[in-house]
């Protein structure tokens, strides 16, 4: 049987199951796990700072729930709403096991690194 460019897993039709693919997904994050932490702490405190940085430029806070806490308490109520969420994310890969632990860091830097790079694009244009 002939391959392709494209490992299809072993299904017909040279499509992966949604199954199988957050399965690769999953152990391919488990083996940077390390990192993935790495990135959960770099990015949550360089959003931080980019956030304060444009409101001192001018430019306000997209995300309503973290605008309003900002508003009442200041920036470091953004710090504690972002370590109530390593918090919870914390707990719940102690619940985890194996390879499904990845998913937390994982989920918790995208969202972050995403606000960090619209952050510095708008701070920088």
């Amino acid at each position: 049987m002939a391959t392709d460019a494209y490992d299809t897993g072993g299904v017909p039709d040279g499509r992966q199951s949604h199954r199988q693919y957050i399965d690769r997904a999953v152990l391919t994050a488990s083996r940077h796990e390390g990192w993935l932490w790495t990135l959960v702490a770099v990015s949550l405190l360089a959003d931080i700072a980019l956030t304060q940085f444009g409101l001192q430029q001018g430019l306000t806070e997209g995300n309503p729930v973290a605008r309003a806490a900002i508003a009442a308490a200041g920036i470091g109520m953004l710090g504690a709403l972002k370590v109530g969420a390593v918090s919870v994310g914390l707990t719940l890969w102690l619940a985890l096991s194996g390879h499904e632990r990845a998913v937390v860091p994982l989920g918790l830097c995208l969202p972050w690194v995403g606000a960090t790079l619209i952050n510095a694009t708008l701070l920088l244009a």
